[in-house]
């Protein structure tokens, strides 16, 4: 199957491309600059701001998945909406005008988050009408963009959790913060919380290549709910960082990020503020989600379990 991913080169677009290669997928990558090679891939130079500058390469192509965009707990909303919003809808028009057959979108979790407990939830959860981030809130607008194109070109959404594996920037400034004392555990970390390893997310996609109902949309997780104290352990621990032994509650938390976002949303306040809410949903907020339609649709199975993956994360693999 002919496949040209957007994102290729971030940390879960690798682990796409090394998948999608290994299934013997003829895959092309958008990447920006020149000069760029990627082994076993075709790399088309470009970028999301000028979609039609690169476009023609959609044609013959079989399946776009779109992992390409802005991650970000606080940037200005109008990035946000150039780098996911703008940027899907460019890349989905180009998409269909190219006769491209199916459209796979790496969406996230945020787009259900405002600030209430999401237990035992599963795909026909509405959306709230203000997810409580701008990620999510982008995210949202782009899922709405991509279903009202549903009916001229197949449509796949992935909701994947929060996404962990060798090579995170993320785990690697959990542990950098921990050593440093500035990784507090929140309400005793004993929320329920999600997560999903790299190369499942990465199995997701190359399932949804061909599997699931065009227009359908999947939660992907490890299927390993549990406290946020255990899943920092074990990934604090396997880069030779401690658990944090300080808690805090969250209700003045959150009041205190709430009143942040307010100050640096209303005044010139330079930078960004020092808490926001999408940095403390992240560590307090309840979220237990059921992926029984992934499995059924998607034919997706985490393969990759909470201990193989924690044994995986070499330190000579993860920057520090």
């Amino acid at each position: 199957m002919k496949v040209l991913l957007t994102g290729a080169t971030g940390f879960l677009g690798h682990r796409v491309v090394h998948r999608l290669v290994a299934d013997g997928h003829d895959v092309s990558t958008l990447v920006r600059g020149t000069g760029r090679r990627i082994p076993q891939v075709t790399v088309v130079p470009g970028s999301l701001e000028d979609v039609a500058a690169w476009e023609d390469r959609l044609a013959g192509i079989d399946v776009v998945v779109h992992a390409a965009g802005l991650v970000s707990t606080w940037a200005p909303q109008r990035a946000l909406d150039e780098a996911i919003v703008e940027g899907t809808r460019d890349v989905l028009a180009a998409a269909v005008r190219h006769g491209v057959r199916r459209f796979v979108y790496i969406s996230s979790e945020s787009v259900l988050q405002d600030g209430r407990p999401l237990l035992d939830i599963t795909e026909s959860q509405p959306t709230p009408a203000v997810p409580s981030s701008r990620y999510g809130q982008a995210k949202l607008a782009a899922e709405h963009l991509i279903r009202a194109h549903a009916d001229v070109i197949e449509t796949i959404v992935l909701r994947p959790t929060f996404i962990w594996g060798p090579g995170s920037g993320q785990l690697a400034d959990l542990a950098t913060r921990a050593r440093a004392g500035k990784l507090p555990l929140i309400d005793h970390g004993m929320a329920s919380f999600e997560h999903v390893h790299v190369d499942n997310v990465a199995a997701a996609v190359a399932a949804a290549l061909s599997e699931g109902t065009p227009g359908g949309t999947y939660l992907i997780t490890n299927a390993e709910p549990m406290p946020v104290r255990e899943f920092l352990t074990g990934v604090l621990a396997a880069q030779g960082a401690s658990t944090p032994t300080r808690s805090v509650p969250s209700g003045p938390l959150f009041a205190l990020a709430r009143a942040a976002e307010w100050l640096w949303s209303t005044l010139p306040l330079p930078g960004r503020p020092p808490l926001t809410r999408f940095e403390i949903e992240f560590l307090a907020l309840p979220r237990r989600y059921d992926i029984t339609l992934a499995r059924h649709e998607l034919k997706y199975e985490p393969a990759v379990g909470f201990a193989e993956g924690i044994a995986g994360l070499d330190e000579t693999r993860l920057p520090i």
